[in-house]
Formats: C-alpha cells, sequence, structure tokens
C-alpha cells in the first residue's frame, strides 16, 4: 500500500514538473499548476490514465517534481492523447521516477550529485555549458515553481529510469 500510494505521488509530481514557465502558485498544487498550465497536458493525460492525479494534489505532500512539456513528450511520439496506449506500469514507473520525496530548490539539485526518486533509482544532476542537466541529456529549463505541496522543475526531456536502458 505504501509503494502504491509512493508510486502515485511520483507520478503526480512529474505532471506538474511539466511546467515551461514559472507560475507563482503558493495557494495551488503541483496538480493545479500542472493543468492550468497548457504546456503539461502530455503529463497530465499520462497521471490520469496511471491514476497518479491524487498523489500530486494531496496539499500534505511535500515533493519536488522534474515536469516533462509536451514538447518533451513528443521526442518518443507521445501526445495526451496516446500516451495512455503505454502499459500503465511501465507509464507509472516512468512517472515516478520524475519525482522526489521532499522538497528541493534548484540550488539544493544542483549540489547533488544524484537524487533518489520515488522510484527508487536516482537521477544524476550536472551542469555544462552554463545549464543545468538531469542525468546528462534532459535541460532543466524553469526552475523553483512553487506549488502548495512542493516545487516544479521543467525539463526538456523525459527521463527514463536505468532499469529500462
Amino acid at each position: 500500500m505504501r509503494r502504491r500510494l509512493s508510486l502515485a505521488l511520483l507520478t503526480g509530481l512529474l505532471a506538474i514538473g511539466a511546467i515551461s514557465a514559472p507560475v507563482s502558485a503558493s495557494s495551488n498544487t503541483i496538480a493545479d499548476i500542472a493543468v492550468a498550465n497548457g504546456n503539461f497536458t502530455t503529463l497530465v493525460a499520462a497521471l490520469s490514465c496511471t491514476g497518479l492525479v491524487p498523489a500530486v494534489a494531496d496539499p500534505n505532500a511535500q515533493l519536488t517534481v522534474f515536469a516533462p512539456t509536451d514538447a518533451a513528450f513528443r521526442k518518443f511520439g507521445l501526445t495526451a492523447k496516446n500516451v495512455c496506449w503505454l502499459p500503465k506500469r511501465l507509464l507509472s514507473q516512468v512517472l515516478t521516477y520524475h519525482v522526489v520525496p521532499a522538497v528541493l530548490y534548484a540550488k539544493d539539485v544542483l549540489a547533488s550529485r544524484k537524487i533518489k526518486t520515488l522510484d527508487g533509482p536516482y537521477i544524476f544532476p550536472s551542469v555544462r555549458g552554463g545549464s543545468a542537466y538531469l542525468n546528462w541529456y534532459a535541460r532543466i529549463s524553469a526552475t523553483d515553481i512553487q506549488a502548495s505541496n512542493g516545487v516544479i522543475h521543467v525539463i526538456d526531456s523525459v527521463l527514463i529510469p536505468y532499469r529500462f536502458h
């Protein structure tokens, strides 16, 4: 039961992380921000079809979501219309890999060599050419988007857990 709830929470965070521009949302949850922003329709659809929306909408959660934009999902040929065709277990694992069960601001992310995700595997932050990346390929394009239940960092690629490489 605890593992299932954690997975849902991570998925919700991922959906929020898809925001492409900073938004002041101190009274809105990660889910509220993701739904309100038009750049995260694929993330929101993925969270919805996996049943993870309640995790990122939980006002008591304290999460960090690395949110891929719609453009990030399109790199894999995924859109809000077809993302739910993926097996739910696989999609849930990918989504929860974008969520950290703690609030980490940009300075905390960049000060870390590795960050354990809600799903278990680590994310590896780095700086290259003046830009911040996760796992050496996902560029962080917006940071520290405040939500009432955590923080969102927008990324330009979908993170794939290492067990799938």
